[in-house]
């Protein structure tokens, strides 16, 4: 799968399970006994582009198979990403400096399916 694949795959994922902020993903509230999977729980910007790459909405943690490859991803993403400066993340992991923006009180699900479509784009 190409990197604007990836992207594009992100953004749907966004649109289709909602935007979470303060974690890779909200577990929603049961509705009539229906329990969705992880992979259909609202996610954040870095829990939309685990589902793609890993089919997991928790990426691999720090040394684990497959986390340098996810974070040169995410990092992908984070230089298109225009406002970095006002969230104080420079020097930091690139899926701390996404989440720093992802989390931000203004932040809405279009400015993260903005930022995937945008960088999708670009990087074809």
């Amino acid at each position: 799968m190409s990197l604007a694949e990836i992207y594009l795959k992100a953004a749907d994922i966004i649109r289709t399970n909602g935007h979470a902020k303060g974690d890779f993903y909200n577990i929603p509230e049961s509705q009539v006994g229906v329990s969705l999977g992880r992979c259909e729980w609202p996610v954040c910007a870095a829990g939309a582009l685990s589902i793609v790459v890993f089919g997991d909405p928790l990426p691999p943690r720090e040394g684990q198979d497959g986390r340098t490859e996810f974070d040169a991803v995410v990092a992908r993403l984070n230089a298109r990403i225009e406002d970095f400066h006002l969230y104080g993340f420079e020097g930091e992991p690139p899926v701390l400096r996404l989440a720093g923006w992802n989390d931000a009180d203004e932040r809405t699900p279009a400015d993260v399916i903005a930022a995937f479509e945008r960088t999708a784009r670009e990087v074809a």
